[in-house]
């Protein structure tokens, strides 16, 4: 005899309580939240905090000039080859610096050129790119670390452009700037130095548009030179 077999009764699926999954996929899929090593963001917020006085640091030493001092030699009036009197040095050099809005503070022994430079545009719109930048990545990394604040920690980035303006009343203020000139010759005359102190930019743009040549160093002829003069 043949036996059929007994047919089960139809289940129905199981039916998950929303109530009962909410908590598990908040915890597994918690997009909200952080689930790496805070120990790595706390290290990484200490970094950015430790780095930021140096953004300071660059800020102030940007309205600063940095002074240096140069000793230039020329064959003197008695010189073998023939050379140039100092009178004549002196005419040129005073020649230069009125063409370069600079003018005489004192006459003594060295010459004080006093003169009035302009801030940097361009120099004042890169420290507030920078300044926002870094602003920027630390605004990251507080959003990741405090989340509660949320992206009020862009709000940061609101000082970047206080960086340009701090830069361009600072260099205002110190617009006037002094060149110091000495000349002297040995008592054969026939060697003649000139000692310059000023701003580095200043030193070495007078050094490039003169030709002038250091003591002690030969000047060497650049390829494009003939080309650009």
């Amino acid at each position: 005899r043949r036996t059929t077999p007994m047919r089960q009764p139809l289940r129905r699926p199981a039916v998950l309580d929303p109530n009962v999954i909410a908590p598990t996929l908040t915890t597994a899929y918690d997009f909200e939240g952080f689930q790496g090593s805070y120990a790595s963001l706390y290290a990484t917020l200490g970094l950015y905090v430790l780095s930021f006085p140096g953004l300071w640091s660059t800020i102030k030493r940007a309205t600063k000039v940095a002074l240096v001092q140069n000793t230039y030699e020329f064959p003197g009036e008695n010189a073998p080859g023939g050379g140039r009197p100092m009178r004549e040095i002196a005419g040129d050099v005073m020649a230069y610096m009125q063409a370069n809005n600079y003018e005489v503070a004192d006459a003594g022994e060295t010459i004080t050129f006093r003169g009035k430079i302009a801030a940097s545009k361009s120099q004042a719109f890169f420290l507030s790119f920078v300044t926002l930048v870094c602003l920027g990545s630390l605004a990251l990394v507080l959003q990741i670390q405090f989340p509660a604040v949320g992206n009020y920690w862009f709000g940061l980035c609101l000082l970047g452009p206080y960086a340009g303006v701090f830069y361009w009343g600072s260099a205002q203020e110190n617009e006037d700037r002094e060149f110091k000139v000495k000349l002297t010759a040995n008592d054969e005359e026939t060697e003649t130095l000139m000692v310059l102190r000023g701003g580095k930019e200043d030193v070495e743009r007078m050094e490039r548009e003169m030709a002038l040549q250091q003591q002690g160093m030969v000047r060497v002829k650049g390829v494009f030179e003939d080309m650009l003069a």
